[in-house]
């Protein structure tokens, strides 16, 4: 049943034990005298080759793993960028102030009607300012002459 490379696929006694088994440690065991079933047993539960890492898988693993310096260092970036980057709700939360901003700005045409109206208003005051002054310098020295008239000489 077994073939003479390094590893068998196939099983000493049935669907006992399917998988690899290396060939040469059953046989070994064998010859030693153990049993069929044991050295079955014994020759399954050692990894294949194929299954063992080498000393450059290892050193390619280790290549690639972050030590803590580098864990270290991205959560020092991860820190800098909670405090430096702006977030969603601090995008909504200007917004929010932009929105109330402009409802409360002035545009070009309500400051135009803003001085039109004070414009229309400053032409009214203008208008009473003189009648007060014609009232004043016209009638007034008659008023009070005639005023003096009838209190001093009645």
């Amino acid at each position: 049943m077994f073939w003479n490379g390094p590893y068998s696929t196939s099983s000493v006694s049935g669907d006992a034990m399917m998988g690899l088994i290396v060939s040469e440690l059953y046989d070994a065991l064998i010859e030693a005298g153990a049993s069929p079933d044991s050295a079955k047993a014994a020759a399954a539960a050692i990894p294949s080759a194929e299954e063992m890492a080498t000393k450059d898988d290892i050193a390619r693993l280790e290549a690639n793993m972050a030590t803590k310096d580098d864990i270290a260092r991205l959560d020092g970036r991860i820190t800098w960028l909670e405090a430096n980057v702006a977030t969603k709700d601090d995008i909504a939360k200007l917004d929010g102030r932009i929105t109330r901003l402009e409802a409360n700005m002035v545009t070009k045409e309500d400051f135009a009607a803003f001085l039109k109206a004070t414009d229309e208003k400053f032409a009214r005051l203008e208008k009473q300012i003189a009648v007060l002054r014609y009232a004043v310098f016209t009638g007034g020295p008659a008023i009070l002459a005639f005023m003096a008239k009838l209190t001093f000489f009645p």
